[in-house]
């Protein structure tokens, strides 16, 4: 059998062949390392949130704490993004509104309507975490400006984390603010779970 010359390669039907594989490979591997990563990233803000949070309810600290640790990650940190005063308030409003008892109440009443079991408060919340962490940041950051429904805040993170909803994709489901030179809501009807009674879409 002729072996064919390093320079006739890229026109041999084995070697598209390999080649078209190896790129398959290596595009889910990319794939799979981001999720790895934005698991990893949902879970650091959640845990300084949370971190906040439980120090300010020991020890007393007052709302201007949230300014100090962006400071001080920021300085820590140089050239890293995602600790800015804003975004460290976003971790601290997500972590309040995934343990709100609203929030815990209304993912309870959709565990029971679906014939899940529902787990003690101490598993709801590991629950909780799991669930928000197949939702990349800036999906969570545009649901937590735009909804106040557990319900409604419940369909979007379960319906992105379900068909993989880019953020455009997401936000052109939402109604956009007055004033931002875009409205309308998003229907796919056929794709969606039905929108919990009472919950109004994004």
């Amino acid at each position: 059998m002729k072996i064919p010359s390093d320079t006739n390669l890229t026109s041999d039907a084995d070697y598209r062949q390999f080649i078209e594989a190896l790129k398959a490979r290596v595009a889910n591997a990319r794939i799979s390392a981001a999720r790895k990563v934005n698991h990893e990233l949902i879970m650091l803000y959640w845990d300084i949130g949370r971190g906040i949070v439980d120090k300010q309810q020991v020890l007393g600290w007052g709302e201007s704490v949230v300014e100090l640790v962006a400071k001080d990650l920021q300085t820590a940190f140089p050239g890293t993004t995602g600790f800015s005063v804003q975004n460290v308030w976003r971790m601290l409003q997500f972590y309040r509104t995934h343990t709100a008892p609203e929030f815990l109440a209304q993912l309870v009443k959709e565990l029971s309507k679906e014939k899940k079991t529902v787990p003690a408060h101490e598993n709801l919340s590991q629950l909780v975490r799991e669930m928000v962490a197949t939702v990349p940041w800036g999906h969570h950051a545009n649901v937590m400006a735009k909804l106040t429904d557990p319900a409604a805040r419940i369909y979007y993170l379960r319906a992105t984390a379900q068909f993989g909803w880019s953020r455009n994709v997401l936000l052109s489901g939402t109604p956009i603010p007055a004033g931002a030179g875009r409205k309308g809501v998003f229907h796919r009807p056929a794709l969606l779970p039905p929108l919990p009674q009472g919950a109004r879409r994004l």
